[in-house]
């Protein structure tokens, strides 16, 4: 049975420079989503010599939400196999990235030279999203 559901995040980033120059940023939004019928979240171990599937395809697409939580490694998040090539994010260690997918593929995540692990959270939307 579908369900409907709302993803709420916020961020606060801040730089400075040795020249006494800094910035501030911050900012937060929420995202309701009706009909969802198929949700993925957790922690998954993400090999370099393989793809390790975030949300099996979608109906119609897809939000989401995919961090890497290793120290040294990058990992790269695709639409479909890494064979060909289509990639969403790189992610570098302690980034992440939300983002909407239109596609019907399968969403998937490959390491670069050793295992790493990422925390995603992913929700099929409907044609209204």
């Amino acid at each position: 049975m579908p369900q409907n559901y709302t993803f709420s995040a916020s961020t606060n980033v801040s730089a400075a420079s040795t020249t006494g120059y800094s910035q501030t940023a911050s900012g937060s939004f929420s995202l309701n989503i009706t009909g969802v019928d198929q949700v993925a979240t957790g922690r998954l171990d993400v090999a370099h010599n393989a793809d390790a599937t975030i949300m099996a395809a979608a109906g119609y697409g897809r939000a989401i939400y995919v961090r890497n939580l290793d120290d040294t490694n990058f990992v790269t998040v695709y639409n479909g196999a890494s064979t060909n090539a289509d990639p969403i994010a790189v992610l570098e260690p302690g980034e992440f990235c939300f983002t909407v997918i239109r596609s019907t593929t399968t969403t998937v995540a490959k390491a670069d030279t050793d295992t790493v692990t990422v925390e995603y959270f992913a929700l099929e939307i409907d044609t209204n999203a």
